[in-house]
């Protein structure tokens, strides 16, 4: 079988939630004997030098990546706003990735070719011309989601009118232009049954973010209690949103109850802004080499999400790491893990400043949550358990 697989990132290295969920398709996919070429969005400004992936990697992938311009320009947006056009989506538009596909669809057969993301869709009138294959959405999230509740979350009068015009339209385009393909692969139960309810009836299955058991590093060392982190893209407005509401909101909370307490905040792409935020009792990493190994030493990990969708894929990671998992409800949403045993859950700032501090008082009840977190993850989300579901999906189609 050959997959055509659209990526709306370079998904190599996987270091980020969308590229290992991308990556670890491709990976399940050769491993079960299927070719796989991926074409990838390399977004201006913040480019990825293709020379710097593996070569290995780039010639099993016949890896091609397509340099497009996304970044927000004032006069566009400003003009966006008297059209019906959902700028979110029109900004990933590219005439040249556009004309690439169409050379690449006409020198090339494939029997799948999967969209990563909502916006990889507006070139679906492209795929369809000049090519049969049976064109697969994977909803890493339901996007207008995350628009309406950082609109919800803003006080400001203007940015939330403006928010709720862009999730407005959003939402209209999303609902519209999941009709035009013929499968979905949804990364959460949750998704899934918000298409079905709004319409869906093509054949569809729920592929969560696969993650093997992650190998601790060299010298295996030991976890130091009372250590907090958060891990993630820094550059996802969600994260952003999150990260200040903890730092403002909670850790004040937990410093006054616990003043030996430390908090580590590293990610990509962290804009400057967040150094402001460190102290005795906070260490601003920025970007650090290895997740598994500035993981290893640190007790738990702060999930704060107030907005966003799909999948919090550093929490499948956090728990192949076997650590204390404190999260808000909207960020754990999708995983089917359970409050008390797999995850700790809290909304409000008292709340998870309390669960902190608790869980530093008592490493062992800490400890029973991190090794339930483990035990759910390699249940659930092993590559054992979740490939070959998929490839019997994709494999429906290629028998017909």
């Amino acid at each position: 079988m050959r997959v055509l697989q659209l990526c709306h990132k370079i998904p190599y290295p996987p270091a980020d939630g969308g590229s290992i969920a991308m990556h670890q398709i491709t990976e399940g996919l050769w491993n079960a004997g299927h070719k796989v070429k991926v074409i990838a969005l390399n977004f201006k400004g913040c480019e990825v030098c293709p020379d710097e992936i593996p070569e290995n990697y780039r010639k099993k992938a016949d890896f091609e990546a397509q340099t497009i311009d996304t970044r927000i320009k004032p006069w566009q947006a400003f003009l966006n706003l008297f059209s019906k056009k959902s700028y979110n989506v029109a900004r990933f538009y590219s005439k040249a990735m556009e004309q690439r596909l169409e050379l690449v669809l006409r020198e090339d057969d494939f029997d799948i070719i999967q969209m990563e993301g909502l916006y990889l869709t507006p070139y679906i009138a492209v795929i369809r011309k000049f090519s049969p294959a049976k064109l697969l959405y994977r909803s890493h999230n339901i996007e207008h989601f995350i628009w309406e509740r950082m609109a919800g979350a803003t006080s400001n009068p203007l940015k939330k009118w403006y928010l709720r015009l862009l999730a407005k339209r959003l939402k209209k385009y999303e609902m519209e232009v999941i009709h035009q393909v013929d499968g979905l692969v949804a990364i959460s139960p949750i998704d899934l049954d918000f298409f079905r309810k709004n319409g869906f009836g093509h054949p569809a299955i729920v592929v969560p973010v696969t993650m093997p058991r992650l190998v601790q590093p060299a010298g295996n060392p030991e976890v130091k209690t009372g250590t907090v982190f958060h891990l993630g893209s820094m550059d996802w407005r969600p994260n952003q949103e999150g990260i200040e509401w903890f730092l403002e909101k909670v850790w004040p909370l937990v410093i006054k109850q616990a003043p030996d307490m430390k908090f580590f905040l590293a990610g990509k792409r962290l804009p400057p802004k967040y150094f402001r935020y460190a102290s005795n009792n906070v260490v601003v990493a920025g970007e650090v080499p290895s997740a598994v190994d500035f993981m290893a030493d640190k007790q738990i990990m702060v999930v704060p999400l107030l907005s966003g969708g799909g999948m919090r894929v550093k929490i499948i990671e956090g728990m192949a790491a076997a650590k204390t998992i404190i999260s808000t409800t909207i960020g754990a949403e999708g995983i089917g893990c359970e409050d008390g045993r797999q995850i700790l859950l809290a909304d409000k700032p008292a709340d998870m400043a309390r669960l902190i501090v608790e869980c530093r008082n008592d490493p062992a009840m800490a400890a029973s949550i991190g090794n339930g977190s483990l035990d759910f993850v390699q249940k659930h989300y092993s590559p054992e358990a979740v490939m070959p579901r998929l490839i019997k999906f994709y494999q429906g189609f290629y028998n017909d």
